[in-house]
């Protein structure tokens, strides 16, 4: 376990090399960070409005349907053509709009810098939203709007906030209410564009490898150039004080409880920030959480649950989330809320504390894995919070708080006259470290093939103080007894729970306590079992990924555990049109074929699944021959390898029979109809793919992103053209 002495040396670290900000004489504040080593930039420009801001229009998501415009021409750029001049470069663009921001972003080349500024400064502020343009985006927009009523979970989390909140803007989705979009029309979308889009209203973020005195140039180029207009003061409505529980309850045709409560919690500026995060992590992340550990692991009442801490405004809402069976769902709710109401009573430990601690560092840690995450999380910084030194005065509050203070804290939070309640239910329901090597390139991956036929692959990038871990083996549908069909991601699910030597809950707790953990992943032709830690705990997670891999305990009521939540997956994607449709078109295009199932299989396959067929297809699939273990990151390889080369060695030895791929696909051609009591139609158009070989499968990656780019001939032919369809892509 380590020290506070040794996180505080982490995000000493992490903090040695602050943004550089100035403002231009127009208002616009620049804020950049160099990020060597990789010839990369990321030009992000946050915009300080979103749907909260869009009075008097509020409801209609005129933020929203503004972002998609921006895409659509300028006084020097044509439809097309800006997405088009960044695919050139060999950049990336894209946007999106929140509550209270929208956010363009280009991520390309370093030597693109002046063309992705240029660019970013004609979509921010010269616009031209033609009536022509603004009807057919219109269409579009009513398409999503349609979609999102298909989905679930965004169904539950609308009735969450719209619950909630009576006053504040928050109550408003995002993409607006059909009813106000539908009112829309472009002079109301100009005069919302020209009063908000101002460049006293924006906030530039670079980060990358650039030259500083280039950049400013170029900033001063591209946005220098725009005057500053007068500034509309905007009052946002104060949320009443709530006095009683509220409650929402949704049902329809769905095959799994959703469950959603909301505590009202101060915003994100307030001094109960940081503890609310921290208390977050303890009962809601990661393994070891106390949510799940009661309700999941213990009780058997949810397949799922969590929690987070979500307050960017006032007030914002402590959020828990949850999935279970229709059976279960009175009781479980039950039991959440109880957990909740004796937090006061039952406290926290110091270990508790600690673990929300690494959980914060490595938070911190992958915003900053790359040039567009750092450049994210500056602006958020910037742009909303106001503040670029909030990072380090959050992390000290994070090391003062303490058991005590959590419990009144959660005395504080954990109240009925804050609390909502959002269900949706079926129908049958009743109710740091880092040694910063940023200017070295990598080194390439090193392999090694070791005498039993495993294989060790390994790369140190010390850039950033994360150590990662994964072992793999051929699995999935093509090595799984025909009858047993999702047993593969049984297996995986199995080896990451409990071993011969720790339960479940100890090894998530251990590894959280060292900021880490340990996830498993199944698919089509795999499964593979994964370790994150800090560099300090590299040999801990190692080991228990051997455990994992040699040594998985199998035991009974776990594997009947996982069983019930993995049958609850495949009724999740019985939900969803997106997912039900892929799994149909499997069916149709495979056959007999094994591919003709997804991984997660069947619930009557499922259900077949014992202690022995998972132990037989474990035998058979972990063979030194079918073993593959890559370690990346900070690490030193000295210390590490050895230790990786002797769990391979300890794999026992066995042979593996690799699966005829042969087969006539597709099985049948031509137009298959399923229907779905839904608002959209789902499209699907399949063709068989060449696999993985080398020189083929680039040319299919080269086919894969010419259809699905913004500028590729399906998007723009199906979605700008004729406005067929809100989402087109291929994969």
């Amino acid at each position: 376990m380590s020290t506070t002495t040794d996180l505080n040396r982490s995000i000493e670290h992490l903090f040695a090399e602050q943004p550089q900000t100035y403002t231009l004489d127009n208002g616009l504040t620049v804020v950049h960070q160099p990020v060597p080593g990789q010839p990369l930039v990321s030009t992000q420009i946050w915009i300080r409005t979103g749907s909260i801001h869009e009075s008097p229009h509020l409801g209609s998501g005129l933020s929203h349907f503004l972002e998609h415009m921006l895409f659509k021409g300028t006084h020097r750029r044509g439809p097309g053509q800006i997405a088009s001049e960044v695919q050139a470069f060999g950049g990336q663009i894209n946007a999106y709009t929140a509550y209270d921001r929208t956010v363009l972003y280009i991520d390309g080349p370093s030597e693109a810098l002046s063309q992705s500024l240029d660019i970013l400064a004609d979509m921010a502020l010269e616009s031209i939203l033609t009536e022509a343009e603004v009807a057919r985006e219109k269409d579009v927009i009513l398409r999503e709007i349609d979609m999102t009523l298909d989905d679930p979970d965004r169904i539950l989390s609308r009735a969450l906030f719209s619950t909630a909140y009576r006053e504040h803007p928050f109550k408003y989705p995002v993409i607006g209410l059909r009813s106000l979009f539908e009112q829309v029309d472009q002079a109301t979308l100009e005069h919302y564009y020209r009063s908000r889009y101002r460049p006293d209203n924006m906030v530039l973020i670079v980060t990358g490898e650039y030259d500083a005195d280039f950049l400013q140039e170029q900033v001063e180029a591209a946005f220098g150039r725009f005057d500053r207009v007068c500034e509309s003061p905007l009052i946002l409505p104060e949320e009443p004080r709530q006095l009683a529980q509220r409650t929402c309850r949704l049902s329809g045709d769905y095959q799994i409880v959703r469950g959603l409560m909301g505590f009202k919690i101060p915003s994100m500026r307030e001094d109960d920030a940081p503890g609310l995060d921290v208390m977050a992590a303890i009962i809601g992340s990661g393994h070891s959480a106390r949510l799940r550990q009661k309700l999941r692991e213990e009780l058997n009442l949810v397949h799922s649950i969590g929690a987070s801490a979500w307050n960017p405004g006032d007030p914002g809402l402590f959020v828990v989330q949850y999935h279970c069976d229709a059976d279960k769902a009175i009781v479980a709710e039950e039991a959440i809320l109880n957990m909740l109401r004796d937090l006061p009573e039952t406290g926290f430990l110091p270990e508790d504390v600690h673990k929300a601690r690494q959980f914060a560092l490595v938070s911190e840690i992958k915003s900053r894995q790359t040039a567009s995450g750092l450049a994210s999380r500056l602006g958020l910084l910037c742009a909303l919070v106001g503040d670029l030194g909030y990072p380090r005065r959050f992390f000290q509050q994070v090391y003062d708080t303490t058991p005590e203070s959590l419990q009144s804290l959660a005395s504080r939070t954990f109240r009925d006259d804050q609390l909502t309640l959002a269900t949706l239910l079926p129908k049958s329901a009743t109710q740091a470290r880092s040694q910063h090597k940023a200017h070295q390139p990598l080194e390439p991956f090193a392999a090694k093939t070791l005498s039993n036929g495993a294989r060790l692959i390994w790369q140190r990038d010390a850039r950033l103080p994360r150590t990662y871990f994964r072992f793999a083996s051929l699995a999935g549908p093509l090595h799984e007894t025909r009858g047993y069909e999702g047993s593969s991601a049984l297996l995986a699910t199995l080896m990451a729970r409990d071993t011969l030597k720790h339960s479940a809950f100890e090894i998530a707790r251990n590894l959280e306590n060292d900021g880490g953990f340990l996830v498993e992943s199944s698919g089509n032709n795999t499964l593979s079992l994964a370790v994150e830690v800090l560099p300090e705990f590299a040999n801990d997670g190692l080991r228990y990924l051997r455990d994992a891999v040699l040594e998985p305990a199998f035991k009974g009521d776990t594997l009947e555990r996982e069983k019930l939540s993995q049958v609850a997956q495949i009724r999740e994607m019985q939900d969803e049109i997106l997912e039900a449709g892929r799994v149909a078109l499997r069916q149709h295009f495979f056959g007999d074929h094994p591919f003709a199932t997804d991984p997660a299989g069947t619930i009557e396959s499922v259900r077949s699944v014992d202690r022995a067929a998972l132990m037989e297809l474990h035998r058979r699939i972990i063979v030194p021959q079918n073993a593959v273990l890559v370690i990346c990151g900070d690490f030193d390889p000295d210390q590490i390898l050895p230790h990786a080369e002797s769990f391979l060695q300890c794999i026992p030895q066995g042979a593996f029979a690799q699966s005829d791929l042969t087969a006539a696909i597709p099985t049948c051609t031509g137009t298959v109809h399923v229907p779905m009591d839904r608002e959209q139609a789902v499209v699907f158009d399949a063709f068989p793919d060449v696999g993985i070989q080398p020189e083929a499968g680039l040319a299919a990656e080269f086919i894969d992103e010419i259809l699905s780019d913004m500028s590729g001939p399906l998007f723009r032919s199906v979605r700008e053209e004729q406005s067929l369809a809100y989402y087109v892509g291929a994969y």
